[in-house]
């Protein structure tokens, strides 16, 4: 009893104390530890929900971070708890149920504090990002590049000023090639054997540790992926662990990370899985020689972004341990997650950089569309710029509705300019497809205007006619091509628009390096989330859209008139190049 009593007293103090010592901890791998010990035991975790009674969402991963990093003297005793706590429970069943039942009550009463109400008031919602720092307010990354396959603009406004996209499948070996500690990874779909050898050299020649996944579903059904899983099995060992993620939604992240605690820590997010078709500059056509090869052999429209610094790589290794080391899935087993802000170096006195980092399953309060992204449209300004595989989220399309409605009440226009995949761009399900103001009959195959759309009452028809303009299919070089060789022989080669990219010019911020296409499937696959606010990269990203939004020579509006006169129906093959993600 008196080690009950002397938990309970330690837990309360705890609670109690959020505004006391102005110390704060920078040992975030610890810090992640125990707020993963915290939230994973669902008895402790819900009887310190149930006593918030005035916190209307159960507190987040992120929440409980902040508590932690200003609170580090707590952390060795919650060590202790939670390790009581594993034992109690295997001791007896009745001495738990009676350690639970003493905590539960005196939390009810004790966490009415107004101090505690005034500090988790401060950090209630998961919009407000827990802020990660470094001692004497360092920066919290060291910088970040931004790499894109295909070509785009270096100067914004010269239409001319056109640059050659880059390798990204040599920027991921390079990526690897400068570990020297350890790597963590986990991708969807992974078919290079040039990255994978990589891995493994970097392994058995330095000496790295590396932790990686693929989807599971992917090694089932591509014998191009069982064949990559396999070879890198036939080294497993303490040190070089490979995992197939058998996750509830899709695993479709795409992460690479570097020696989160070492000198040349670093991350890299990507749009693209670590196949041929995603980041191959060849495109799917590689064995035919480069003089032969037809020029629509080209990669899914792709990008990475390499962000430097321990705070980025610990937060997603934390993150990465979830699904490769403790093997939890599906949004049932992850803990809400929050996000977290991370400052760069301050450029001038108007303009701070920064990184916000989030995850699904569980992103945000649990649903990333409703908490990150909608906040994001309706707390921005000006033109909006969008690059994407697949968009289907109503809760995002109903935020661009209420956004137009308000850009029209208080600026007279609403600039939204988009390029989008264009099998998915014509899907029923299609925002782009309701911002211009149609809609698909399934019955028929056709598309119609929908005169009761939401886009029609915010900008009224001259509007939206205007609108439609700017919604715009992917350029005519993307797609499935079906090509005669010299030699007769016939070959098939596919290339998508893949980016999940939103551009806030006005606000210099933009979604990049996000595998979390705007979907409510999404919400249920394994995803990263990264929110960039810094001019220079937001300017380069400008340079791939608007190379890709010149380049695209139809709306959706034009796509579904041409679709239209053909009288295509609706299995006319626009799922055939996209099976693989469907849905996501």
């Amino acid at each position: 009893m008196m080690k009950t009593s002397r938990f309970v007293s330690f837990l309360f103090v705890l609670l109690l104390s959020l505004s006391g010592l102005a110390a704060q901890s920078y040992d975030y791998a610890k810090i992640f530890d125990l707020t993963y010990k915290v939230m994973s035991n669902k008895d402790l975790y819900k009887a310190l929900n149930e006593a918030l009674v005035q916190q209307p969402q159960p507190l987040t991963q992120s929440q409980i971070v902040f508590i932690l990093q200003n609170k580090p003297e707590y952390m060795p005793l919650i060590e202790q708890v939670t390790t009581r706590l594993a034992v109690s429970q295997s001791e007896s069943p009745e001495t738990y149920a009676e350690y639970l039942k003493t905590v539960k009550a005196q939390l009810k009463n004790l966490v009415q504090s107004p101090d505690f109400q005034k500090q988790i008031e401060a950090y209630a919602s998961p919009n407000n990002p827990a802020v990660l720092s470094l001692p004497g307010d360092a920066p919290g990354y060291k910088g970040m590049r931004l790499f894109v396959n295909h070509p785009h603009l270096r100067n914004l406004n010269d239409p001319k000023s056109v640059v050659r996209g880059d390798d990204l499948r040599k920027v991921v070996v390079d990526f690897i090639n400068g570990a020297e500690q350890e790597i963590w990874y986990n991708v969807f779909d992974f078919d290079l054997q040039v990255i994978a050898d990589a891995l493994k050299n970097r392994h058995l020649k330095k000496g790295v540790k590396v932790h990686g996944g693929i989807d599971a579903g992917t090694i089932s059904t591509r014998p191009e992926v069982k064949k990559i899983f396999d070879f890198l099995s036939e080294i497993e060992s303490e040190n070089f662990k490979t995992v197939a993620v058998n996750s509830v939604g899709l695993n479709h992240q795409k992460i690479i990370v570097r020696d989160p605690f070492g000198p040349r820590a670093a991350v890299l997010f990507l749009s693209g899985n670590f196949t041929q078709s995603c980041i191959g500059p060849e495109g799917d056509l590689v064995d035919i020689p480069k003089e032969k090869r037809p020029i629509y052999s080209i990669p899914n429209a792709n990008h990475a972004l390499i962000i430097l610094g321990t705070l980025p790589a610990q937060v997603t290794q934390a993150e990465l341990r979830k699904t490769l080391e403790f093997k939890i899935r599906g949004q049932s087993q992850y803990p809400i997650g929050g996000s977290f802000k991370i400052f760069g170096d301050k450029k001038d006195a108007q303009e701070t950089p920064y990184i916000v980092l989030s995850f699904s399953p569980k992103g945000g309060d649990g649903d990333v569309n409703k908490s990150i992204y909608v906040p994001l449209i309706l707390n921005t300004h000006g033109p909006i710029e969008a690059v994407h595989f697949a968009f289907s989220s109503k809760q995002i399309q109903d935020a661009l509705f209420q956004r137009a409605k308000r850009d029209m009440e208080e600026r007279g226009t609403f600039e939204f300019r988009s390029v989008g995949d264009t099998p998915f761009a014509m899907r029923e399900w299609s925002v782009f497809l309701s911002l211009s103001g149609l809609k698909k009959d399934l019955t028929s195959g056709k598309y119609l205007v929908d005169q009761e759309a939401p886009i029609l009452s915010a900008l009224g028809a001259l509007g939206v006619t205007n609108l439609q303009q700017t919604i715009r299919t992917a350029p005519e070089i993307y797609g499935e091509r079906h090509l005669k060789l010299e030699d007769g022989s016939s070959v098939k080669t596919t290339s998508k628009i893949h980016h999940k990219v939103f551009i806030f010019p006005e606000d210099s911020l933009a979604v990049l390096g996000t595998s979390f296409n705007p979907s409510e499937n999404a919400e249920s696959n394994n995803e990263q989330i990264v929110i960039v606010k810094d001019k220079n990269i937001v300017t380069q990203a400008r340079g791939f859209f608007l190379y890709l939004y010149q380049q695209s020579a139809k709306s959706v509006t034009q796509e579904a008139n041409r679709r239209n006169m053909r009288a295509l129906p609706d299995t006319s093959g626009d799922d055939a190049d996209t099976l693989s993600e469907r849905g996501q």
